[in-house]
């Protein structure tokens, strides 16, 4: 059943949108996954040929495009990032198949024209469907509240809304459920940074999905939400209609004090502080460097081609890094968090010769991130630490990742969180990798609200 108090949207819903079930979205996205990976893409580099015989489509990346089928109990919010991801990386494939002829003048107008027509509206509802299905949706599957999706069109008005039914769900996992959707976009943004300053090669449409990503956060705070200072009654019809931001607001100040704080004609002084916190924040995100390294990414590629390398990243010795700022939305409050990412320069590093069968060896990781977070919120401050790995030990045929994470709430107070990834690396079933976690009381950024451990299975493609 669809409630209108469970009904969560970024806006007033307005034009005309289809239905589609978050279920659904996961069937498109992994056969767009598959068709896309299996197919293959002539003009992807392949990490076994030497350098001289790569094609120069190839040179636009160290490493190939990445498909993934990812599965979790509650189909949460990385799921939806990587198999969205892995969607969006199919329509690059099949753009750039369209758009290899076309060269001069006509070809960079054409370019231009798809990259403002298309590619930007559709990276962007690709974003929305992951926001609304995994994000919202997610959760909503996480405390069994029967969750449903309404998308728009891409070119449509903001008319895209989940709903719930939330009877016997309590404040805090409320807030879990209306968080959701940023935090999807904000996982799904952290995931192809990490991919970018590994090397792997991106096409406009997917550097547009990590822009439109990680720029989610900023967007609902700066944009859609209004000021509850200057316009209370406009806060409030975004309050009662489902808005994120401002039942965020509401539902952190019933977690922390006594009711929501709103009401038609103002808002309480704490939800006020909340507000302004939260979009010191949003600059802070919208300042992220991968954000517009993927902006003048794409608009080179734009004008040059698709096959036209990325704009280069940073390098300290013989390691790419980039930075990443980002903004969350935690039932503690607002919090800034700063990843330092890295990953040798040099492929035949992470890679190296086949090991023996029996050997336990650690290597160079793929990736490898060190993460810290801070904030504040009605009951005080909290922050937190990590630290992630892909593929960092080699044992048998398996290759071994992982993060792990400890933080400090006034709520909780001392926790963390750990995860590892085993990857099959030999073998039929390479590719096929198994993430196992557990974690204590506290938020961790789209990993479980409970506490305990949780499972989940993957298969990885590399075009």
């Amino acid at each position: 059943m669809i409630r209108p108090s469970g009904r969560i949207r970024s806006v007033p819903a307005s034009g005309r949108g289809w239905r589609l079930p978050a279920a659904s979205l996961v069937v498109v996205a992994a056969l767009l996954s598959l068709a896309a990976a299996t197919g293959g893409d002539s003009t992807s580099a392949d990490s076994t040929r030497p350098d001289s015989t790569r094609t120069d489509s190839a040179r636009a990346g160290d490493v190939s495009p990445r498909y993934e089928l990812y599965l979790s109990p509650t189909l949460d919010a990385e799921t939806g990032a990587r198999l969205i991801s892995s969607a969006v990386t199919g329509t690059a494939a099949g753009e750039e198949r369209l758009f290899r002829s076309l060269d001069g003048g006509g070809g960079v107008a054409a370019r231009a024209l798809r990259t403002l027509l298309w590619d930007a509206p559709i990276a962007w509802w690709f974003g929305v469907a992951l926001h609304e299905g995994f994000g919202h949706g997610g959760r909503g599957r996480e405390f069994d509240t029967s969750p449903g999706a309404h998308l728009g069109s891409p070119w449509g008005g903001r008319d895209s809304y989940a709903s719930f039914d939330l009877e016997g769900t309590s404040t805090e996992q409320q807030l879990y459920i209306y968080t959701g959707g940023t935090e999807a976009n904000t996982c799904a943004a952290t995931l192809l940074e990490r991919r970018a300053v590994e090397g792997v090669r991106m096409r406009p449409i997917e550097l547009l999905h990590l822009l439109s990503n990680r720029l989610v956060a900023s967007d609902y705070v700066l944009r859609t939400t209004p000021n509850p200072r200057t316009s209370p009654g406009r806060f409030y019809g975004e309050y009662a209609g489902g808005g994120d931001v401002a039942n965020y607001l509401g539902l952190l100040h019933a977690l922390h004090g006594a009711g929501s704080g709103i009401t038609p004609t103002s808002t309480d002084a704490v939800i006020q502080r909340q507000r302004d916190r939260l979009r010191r924040q949003a600059f802070w995100n919208a300042l992220d460097p991968g954000a517009w390294w993927a902006l003048a990414s794409a608009m080179r590629q734009a004008a040059r081609g698709d096959d036209t390398s990325a704009v280069p990243l940073p390098r300290a010795g013989r390691f790419r890094f980039l930075p990443v700022l980002s903004s969350e939305w935690t039932p503690s409050g607002g919090e800034t968090s700063l990843e330092w990412i890295m990953a040798p320069v040099d492929r035949a590093a992470t890679g190296g010769p086949a090991r023996p069968a029996a050997s336990l060896a650690m290597r160079p990781a793929r990736t490898f991130s060190f993460i810290a977070r801070r904030g504040r919120g009605p009951s005080g401050a909290f922050g937190a630490l990590g630290v992630a790995a892909e593929d960092f030990l080699t044992a048998r045929r398996f290759a071994v990742g992982g993060a792990a994470e400890i933080w400090d709430d006034p709520r909780n107070g001392f926790g963390g969180g750990a995860r590892v990834r085993a990857r099959l690396i030999r073998g039929y079933m390479r590719g096929l990798y198994f993430d196992l976690g557990l974690k204590s009381q506290g938020y961790w950024v789209a990993q479980p609200a409970t506490p305990g451990p949780y499972l989940a299975l993957g298969l990885l493609f590399i075009d």
